[in-house]
């Protein structure tokens, strides 16, 4: 599952790009895909793409994701079962600015976690690069207006995405345990199995309530999205940075994601550039080299 430094960083950008245009089109789609079934079929679409695409020695590596059964449990549990569904249900009472905003707290709830868990340390000029990045996501979040800062209103929505990032932050350090020996996709069909498992009643709870899944062309292209690069190539490569960089320097990209979202929103949706998207750019960017010139072990 390690790969190089370079690789690791590419694939956080494309994973942070991916998940940008997942909230877009979770919004989006708010209404068509109820969030409990949505994360549902999610990945039941993805272990199946996984079985026909990259058939996973799973008869060979099951001794041994077995023998470390809790920690990949857990490891499913909180970034597959709970996080993302918890993230849909957010998006159907809150924005998708409000959930930017709320997602660029993640790199510091990460460093927290690992330093009281595992005693690692943050360096000055890591957390000025948190620093410098945070201030160009809020640049463009606020749109360079302080006025914009104090109208933000918050919801039960934004709680509900409290709580998520909460959760993703613990999947962050549990990545730690997986079993090291097992094929990649052997261990993300194996999570993705046992998230979908979790979610069955309570997807079936919310459909006999009368919620449905809107079928139509429109929701069908923006689950096919989400199931292949939110999910599969998402998932995939962000475990793999995670176990070469560690979390601390993976959760700096967590800045890239509102910025990501804007550019996605601009490049989809016709949204005009402003000069405040080049000043939040240029930060992220700065705050990122910052952040991730710690000493490559």
């Amino acid at each position: 599952m390690r790969v190089s430094y370079k690789t690791a960083y590419i694939y956080l950008l494309l994973t942070m790009t991916f998940w940008a245009g997942n909230s877009i089109t979770a919004r989006m789609f708010a209404d068509d895909l109820p969030p409990l079934q949505h994360a549902f079929w999610r990945w039941v679409f993805a272990s199946i793409l996984i079985l026909i695409i990259f058939r996973p020695p799973l008869k060979r590596d099951f001794p041994l994701i077995w023998a470390n059964r809790w920690p990949v449990f857990w490891i499913a549990t909180t970034g597959i079962g709970a996080y993302n569904t918890l993230q849909y249900w957010a998006l159907n009472y809150t924005t998708v600015s409000n959930v930017g905003l709320l997602q660029t707290t993640l790199p510091i709830i990460l460093c927290f976690f690992e330093w009281l868990f595992f005693r690692e340390r943050i360096t000055r000029i890591q957390m000025l690069g948190m620093m410098v990045a945070t201030i160009g996501v809020f640049v463009v979040l606020i749109k360079a207006d302080l006025g914009n800062l104090l109208n933000l209103t918050f919801n039960s929505g934004d709680l509900i995405m409290v709580i998520a990032i909460i959760i993703y932050g613990l999947f962050s350090l549990l990545l730690r345990f997986s079993p090291k020996e097992v094929n990649h996709w052997s261990f993300l069909w194996v999570l993705f199995i046992i998230g979908a498992i979790e979610l069955f009643p309570l997807q079936f709870l919310e459909y006999q309530a009368g919620y449905r899944m809107n079928l139509s062309i429109g929701p069908i292209l923006g689950l096919s999205y989400i199931v292949i690069c939110p999910a599969l190539l998402a998932y995939k490569f962000y475990t793999s940075a995670v176990v070469t960089l560690g979390v601390t320097r993976t959760g700096l990209f967590f800045y890239w994601l509102p910025i990501a979202s804007v550019i996605l929103a601009i490049l989809i949706l016709g949204e005009p550039l402003q000069i405040y998207h080049i000043i939040g750019f240029v930060l992220v960017v700065c705050g990122l080299r910052l952040g991730l010139t710690k000493k490559e072990k």
